[in-house]
């Protein structure tokens, strides 16, 4: 009986350790920050990704917003002279935002990959593909890509080859990638996500939620804005009207009123 209890518990130890035994996973992130603080004097900042992968293998680093639609002005010639806007046209599953990383020369992988392949899926030229317009035209097409030129602009989407490695002992390597976060980038939550690919398919994941909030005198000026309408007018109007002041002084008897 003794024995018999004996191998149980054996077993029951085996059991319980055998989560730790289990093989190393191909993908390895090291932790994400889980934060950006934007203050008063914030003009983007960057967000360092790093991990290791086996030698034989690449990965992407992507970072993405929610998606939501987007409604945009069209600009027309009002009796053939003036430019002006006419139309309003509206963008469906417009991500906040859009920055993708990849290794050099990646573009060459992308480039061979099926239309429906997950690895291409995950890139501009795809999402380019999922954005709809209404009303529909002929002119959708265009539109969808001045958007994106519009907001690679903004560099609140961007495509990088900026994905680096170095080796390591055990046929693994080292990667790193430097998210520049825009200073335009909204507040709200966000996902990185990293993929291994080997031989054009992807092989692990890894995805983290990275949080942007306002912070100080920006957050202030934002709960003013929504919540307390007229007195955010009022401080709007005093800053100015003190702008004013300043300026007027400092070149006051400096004859430049001319």
């Amino acid at each position: 009986m003794t024995r018999k209890y004996a191998g149980m518990i054996l077993v029951f130890m085996f059991l319980a350790c055998a989560p730790l035994l289990k093989a190393e996973e191909p993908l390895q992130v090291s932790k994400c920050p889980d934060r950006i603080s934007i203050g008063t004097f914030y003009n983007g900042t960057r967000v360092s990704i790093t991990g290791t992968l086996p030698a034989d293998s690449d990965v992407l680093v992507r970072m993405t917003g929610k998606t939501a639609a987007l409604q945009m002005k069209k600009k027309g010639k009002v009796f053939g002279l003036l430019w002006m806007n006419r139309d309003t046209v509206t963008f469906e599953s417009v991500p906040e935002a859009f920055l993708l990383y990849t290794p050099h020369n990646f573009e060459d992988v992308f480039k061979t990959q099926q239309k429906e392949s997950p690895v291409r899926q995950l890139g501009l030229t795809a999402l380019e593909e999922k954005i709809t317009v209404s009303p529909d035209s002929s002119e959708s097409g265009t539109l969808v890509k001045e958007l994106l030129k519009l907001k690679e602009k903004e560099g609140i989407y961007a495509v990088s080859d900026n994905v680096h490695y170095a080796p390591l002992d055990g046929g693994r390597k080292k990667f790193e990638a430097d998210i520049t976060i825009p200073p335009k980038l909204a507040p709200g939550v966000y996902k990185v996500e990293a993929y291994m690919v080997q031989n054009g398919t992807i092989v692990a994941s890894y995805d983290h939620s990275l949080t942007v909030a306002l912070e100080s005198f920006p957050k202030i000026l934002s709960l003013l804005a929504f919540d307390h309408g007229a007195m955010y007018g009022i401080l709007a109007t005093l800053i100015a009207v003190v702008a004013g002041l300043i300026t007027g002084v400092l070149f006051k008897g400096g004859k430049g009123a001319h």
